[in-house]
């Protein structure tokens, strides 16, 4: 248990460390993760925890990033934690990142993702993760989108981060999350297992939530923020109303937040993010993400964690509601299909036709059961 936290507390120094600079408020601790490659900032730790220089580190985030130049122009800028993962584009978002850092792995913070399997498929895919992106190590190693408690407590699947850890593979590990939130990082401070956690966090959360994030971080846990932007409609959609900067300011500004990683695929949008670091969210910016919680009303989940009841059938819900999320709001069908591809989807749409109205109800007014048959089509 004491290794764990020596290793939790050099996670969190490291990456507070790198982030405090000119551009970052104090409240920040440390990191700040944009797009879904995650380019982050944190000071690169030595194998002791120690510093290895003093530089200022960021992030972003790569999953719907195909654009390398993206990449250079982050790290032009600063940006140099970066989180990534085995399944995005089916591996060549990996083989990019490897790619453009090639050259430059001392310079930079590199996140990936492991599904749960047994053991020898796990490793597999660690070692397909180390050869993707030219390095013999990971700076830190998640599992990809836990939905139970009883998967963050999972002694076996500890055990096998701590081989990770022991090998040289990875230096720290921990959880993502996109439902369920709360609970997983409950149980995760009790656990005592987990460095850090990536899940679903902006404005249109709850206040449950927030406290279980509050919690977590006292616990020694680096929480670091994805789904950042709730969908990135872009301006258009929006009759002109840009609140992207204001959404990512809000969650930078939860102090218990070490780091957020919104989805940027473009120049434009990773220098929008980076121009927002170090700036005061303003009542302007309320005023802005009040219009926009107005706009996303009834429209699309915001994964906001705010899902009451219970599918009679186990149906996956929020998969399908995040699938459509890629569809509406990232405008990418490919990884919309990706995330429902390995579910049921006759059976679902099958079983959801039994039921006369959802169980499940949305506290934003969305129609839970007409969003996954609007998802089946994305398939079918």
């Amino acid at each position: 248990m004491r290794s764990n936290q020596v290793g939790r507390r050099n996670f969190m120094k490291g990456l507070a460390g790198a982030l405090l600079g000119t551009v970052f408020p104090p409240i920040f601790k440390g990191r700040v993760l944009l797009g879904k490659i995650e380019c982050g900032a944190g000071p690169r730790l030595s194998d002791s925890g120690e510093d290895r220089d003093e530089g200022d580190y960021r992030k972003h985030g790569v999953m719907n990033c195909s654009d390398p130049a993206v990449l250079q122009r982050a790290f032009d800028l600063g940006i140099n934690f970066y989180d990534t993962a085995d399944c995005y584009m089916r591996g060549k978002n990996e083989e990019m990142v490897g790619k453009v850092f090639q050259g430059k792995r001392d310079k930079v913070f590199i996140e990936t993702k492991v599904h749960d399997h047994d053991e020898k498929q796990m490793r597999q895919s660690v070692e397909r993760s180390l050869r993707r992106l030219r390095t013999d190590y990971l700076d830190v190693l998640v599992w990809h989108n836990f939905h139970r408690p009883e998967e963050v407590s999972d002694e076996r699947l500890f055990e096998f981060m701590t081989k990770m850890k022991k090998e040289g593979k990875a230096r720290f590990t921990g959880f993502s999350a996109h439902s369920n939130m709360a609970p997983l990082l409950k149980e995760a401070s009790t656990s005592n297992y987990h460095d850090v956690a990536l899940v679903s966090y902006n404005f249109t959360h709850s206040r449950n939530l927030k406290e279980a994030i509050a919690q977590a971080s006292k616990a020694g846990i680096g929480i670091i923020a994805m789904k950042t932007q709730s969908g990135g409609y872009k301006k258009a959609a929006m009759k002109g109303l840009n609140p992207h900067q204001a959404a990512l300011k809000y969650v930078l500004n939860d102090q218990n937040v070490a780091a957020a990683v919104p989805g940027v695929t473009t120049i434009e949008q990773i220098e929008d993010c980076a121009a927002a670091m170090g700036t005061v969210l303003s009542q302007g910016d309320l005023n802005h993400l009040d219009e926009y919680r107005a706009f996303l009303q009834g429209r699309a989940c915001t994964l906001c964690g705010g899902c009451t009841g219970e599918c009679p059938f186990g149906v996956a819900y929020g998969d399908y509601l995040r699938a459509i999320l890629y569809h509406d709001g990232y405008r990418n069908d490919e990884l919309a299909k990706e995330t429902i591809g390995d579910l049921k989807t006759v059976r679902d749409t099958e079983q959801c036709s039994e039921c006369l109205s959802c169980s499940i109800a949305c506290r934003r007014g969305l129609d839970i059961k007409a969003e996954i048959e609007r998802a089946n089509h994305l398939v079918t």
